[in-house]
């Protein structure tokens, strides 16, 4: 019976370490499934510098006085040959090419318009553009009558307005 019982007890110990090592081995085995594998990493390409293009430079700039005008002359023909309309955005100059696009600054508050040539003048000494009203309305100079501005021409907005035409004269 002592034997039996010793048998007992040294089955009981060793069941009981097998139990915890299975025990242990399950709780790895569950672990390692839970366990998501480690994926690599990408190699980190270096950053190419942010290169901003030039700012686009004038073709052609003046600065003086510029008014404008309308009423009594709306309707009339300019010098493109159309009717002067007021409420457009269009302008006189001396020299620049009619249907010429010129971004015009107002130099007191710094609002800009862009118009199109498509007349002569101004004619007053002193004075190097006659904008529409719509256009001095637009910069802010419609009540003082004259102002202060920079006249700029683009090249790319000449070709945008060329484009523009192309495509209506299409339709």
């Amino acid at each position: 019976m002592v034997r039996t019982v010793l048998r007992r007890l040294a089955l009981a110990q060793v069941s009981s370490s097998r139990g915890r090592v299975l025990g242990a081995l399950a709780l790895a085995g569950l672990l390692a499934a839970c366990a998501q594998p480690e994926l690599p990493q990408p190699a980190a390409l270096p950053l190419a510098p942010l290169v901003m293009p030039p700012p686009p430079q004038a073709s052609f700039r003046q600065e003086g006085l510029a008014s404008w005008y309308g009423g009594a002359l709306d309707r009339h023909l300019t010098a493109s040959g159309e009717r002067f309309d007021m409420n457009g955005l269009t302008a006189a100059h001396r020299s620049l090419p009619l249907d010429t696009i010129v971004r015009v600054t107002n130099l007191r508050n710094g609002e800009t318009v862009s118009v199109r040539i498509n007349d002569r003048g101004p004619f007053m000494p002193g004075r190097v553009i006659d904008l529409s009203r719509a256009a001095a309305q637009q910069i802010g100079m419609r009540h003082d009558g004259v102002a202060p501005v920079r006249i700029e021409v683009f090249d790319a907005d000449q070709r945008k307005s060329t484009t523009t035409a192309e495509s209506a004269a299409a339709y």
